[in-house]
């Protein structure tokens, strides 16, 4: 099992560089907003595993799951497409979409170990 510091470096550099790729694509300026997402992403390494603790290597269970993945991956895309008109509507966007891929990114990291991540 991957520890918390492996996880947070991986998404430290993993949301900074979809962050990145997604502003070029939308022809946004670099800026700092990419490795400041990437240092939020960093902050909540283990999100799935305060979910289901990583007490036993067989701890991976629904919220460890390809299906949740995608159902996070849906949740995050509803809120990129979210046109906000209120700033704490723009601070809960940021808030969902830096939550959510520090999420993914520790499931895509568990996906590529020995016991990968289960379909339910």
């Amino acid at each position: 099992m991957a520890c918390a510091a492996e996880h947070a470096t991986f998404n430290f550099f993993a949301v900074t560089a979809v962050t990145t790729i997604v502003q070029k694509k939308k022809g946004h300026p670099a800026d700092a907003s990419a490795p400041a997402m990437g240092a939020a992403a960093a902050c909540l390494p283990s999100l799935p595993d305060w979910l289901e603790p990583a007490v036993h290597p067989n701890h991976r269970s629904f919220f460890h799951s390809v299906t949740f993945a995608t159902l996070v991956a849906y949740a995050m895309y509803r809120a990129y497409k979210w046109e906000t008109q209120e700033p704490w509507e723009r601070v809960a966007r940021i808030v969902l979409l830096t939550g959510g891929a520090a999420y993914l990114a520790h499931l895509a990291r568990d996906a590529f170990t020995p016991k990968s991540l289960p379909l339910i």
